[in-house]
């Protein structure tokens, strides 16, 4: 048999304890305990496995204040810092930049374009700026536009006496048309059959001729 995944009750706890609990429970070696229970602590408040614990990348990454303060105080304080204090700026600022925290909020900047930006003065406006800017300012500076719809203009309006009949006639059922064969209608004449003022017509002259075969004369009978 193997080796048994559970530790036998005891008098003490009187149930199975696994083994992966029993190797839970061991306190870790870079945590002090003071033997109550409780981390040990420095005069200051600190816990004694903090201090001796080895700060991680990504701690020391997220350590770093903003770019933007960096920058602010580079400038607010450049001509009253000493230059070594302002090289440990820039050293500062090279390290906060080069982080993966600066990358994701995407406010990496170009030192080499940051230190040409504060020499360089600023350029004026062209005229074609000037003008494009002050349409601009003439386009939103005048009234708005009324986008509502125009209303719906309503007939004249009239008393409830004149309105009653039409009222009464609409709130009755229609009376609907009920169709019937052709030949059941009076005018129908069935198609078949000779009316009987044909029998008794006489035809003239003229239909008589306008009914005769035309003679087609051949060519080479004489």
């Amino acid at each position: 048999m193997g080796k048994p995944k559970y530790d036998p009750p005891t008098s003490t706890y009187p149930y199975k304890i696994s083994k992966r609990l029993n190797i839970l429970s061991i306190p870790r070696k870079y945590i002090i305990d003071t033997g109550e229970g409780m981390p040990a602590l420095t005069p200051r408040g600190i816990r004694k496995s903090a201090i001796n614990s080895h700060i991680s990348d990504r701690v020391n990454d997220a350590a770093w204040p903003y770019l933007r303060r960096f920058l602010i105080i580079k400038r607010m304080y450049k001509n009253r810092f000493s230059a070594e204090r302002i090289e440990r700026i820039d050293r500062m600022i090279e390290a906060a930049n080069a982080t993966c925290y600066s990358k994701l909020a995407n406010c990496v900047l170009d030192l080499k374009k940051q230190d040409t930006k504060d020499v360089k003065k600023k350029r004026g406006w062209t005229e074609s700026e000037w003008k494009k800017h002050m349409d601009y300012i003439s386009q939103i500076a005048g009234p708005k536009k009324d986008f509502r719809s125009t209303p719906v203009r309503k007939g004249q309006g009239k008393p409830l006496d004149l309105l009653l009949p039409r009222i009464n006639q609409i709130c009755h059922l229609p009376e609907f048309k009920v169709y019937r064969r052709l030949s059941k209608e009076d005018w129908y004449r069935d198609p078949v059959k000779v009316p009987p003022n044909a029998l008794k017509y006489v035809i003239s002259d003229r239909i008589k001729k306008l009914a005769a075969h035309r003679v087609i004369p051949q060519a080479g009978f004489d």
